[in-house]
């Protein structure tokens, strides 16, 4: 772990730099026409079809915040949107995404993907149930992607098998998995019929999980990094993000999804603001060099990793949901205002 304390007056000297930087950077960028939809570049997907290099979440957005921040993120030129039963918004993102289709777009432009939390993977049937829920909440027709959320012991490679017959009635174009890992994803290719498309886990320079960026690179599975910024921690402040921002003129948020998208990695980035949405597709004009890569990934150490791995276990053990311990609840139907 860099110890910023120890060095608090370089780093805080640095921070204003970067501050500097970034505030010259963002005037930069609306003076004259900034057109993120040219810059995103697409991922091509192992069973055909591609998708954006930069997808938005919805975890932890307010359903009341969803459309500002779909419409800030459509407007962006982001076509790649990241739901999930668990993020409790679907509703009001379905409702969102369909208010810009109606103004001339086609669903084709937009590549969709939800999950099926723990609290639903008891059954084939209980998991089918979810992500059908999901899919009629977002109103969008058919999904691109279906996950299992976590791996759970005993149960996701039944659950997972279960949603295979969405794929073959249409309700999804296909199926990926959300925090496995690489004996997880041996165990699910034992016996699944229907290949996983892509694998979700966190990485970020404070979590650098380079085994499994090798492993399922090495199986063809495009890796799609969530927690890309550490949630706001510590890696916006330590030293070499903070110093590569400072050379390059870019925000340490900026330098953080630069160095997940160099690794090849889909970045699934968050917001509740418009303004830091904006920032964050800004990452497609410039390079990081090789020695702030390696400066980079060396930040993570053993406790992280052991950190990461609690948090791992218990949540693949089932955690409650917003609604609670049990099943979803039915469809929600959006309150006319």
């Amino acid at each position: 772990m860099v110890r910023v304390s120890r060095q608090r007056d370089k780093v805080g000297s640095l921070r204003a730099m970067a501050v500097a930087a970034a505030t010259t950077a963002m005037a930069n960028r609306c003076i004259g026409s900034f057109r993120s939809d040219a810059l995103i570049p697409s991922v091509r997907l192992p069973g055909g079809g591609s998708m954006q290099q930069l997808a938005l979440g919805l975890y932890n957005v307010p359903r009341e915040n969803v459309r500002r921040v779909i419409d800030a993120a459509l407007a962006e030129g982001y076509r790649t949107f990241d739901f999930a039963s668990f993020y409790d918004n679907e509703v009001e993102c379905g409702e969102a995404l369909r208010a810009w289709l109606a103004t001339g777009h086609d669903r084709s432009e937009l590549h969709i993907t939800t999950k099926v939390w723990t609290t639903d993977m008891g059954s084939p049937e209980d998991a089918v149930r979810s992500a059908e829920i999901s899919i009629d909440e977002l109103g969008l027709g058919h999904v691109d992607v279906v996950m299992t959320h976590w791996p759970m012991p005993g149960k996701h490679v039944a659950a997972y098998k279960g949603l295979q017959e969405l794929v073959q009635r249409g309700k999804t174009t296909a199926l990926g998995i959300s925090n496995y890992s690489p004996d997880d994803y041996e165990e699910l290719l034992a016996s699944a019929s229907v290949l996983p498309q892509l694998n979700t886990f966190e990485n970020n320079p404070m979590l650098y999980r380079k085994d499994w960026l090798d492993f399922f690179k090495s199986k063809g599975i495009p890796t799609m990094a969530y927690k890309p910024l550490q949630r706001g921690g510590s890696v916006l402040s330590c030293s070499p993000v903070v110093a590569a921002a400072t050379r390059l003129g870019k925000t340490p948020a900026q330098v953080c999804l630069r160095w997940n998208l160099q690794k090849g990695n889909i970045v699934t980035v968050k917001s509740n603001s418009p303004e830091r949405i904006t920032e964050n597709v800004a990452v497609f004009d410039f390079e990081l060099p090789d020695e702030d890569m390696a400066a980079l990934d060396a930040l993570t150490t053993d406790e992280v990793r052991a950190e990461a791995l609690g948090h791992w276990e218990q949540r693949r053990t089932g955690t409650p949901a917003p609604w609670g311990a049990g099943l979803r609840p039915e469809r929600r139907i959006l309150k006319e205002s």
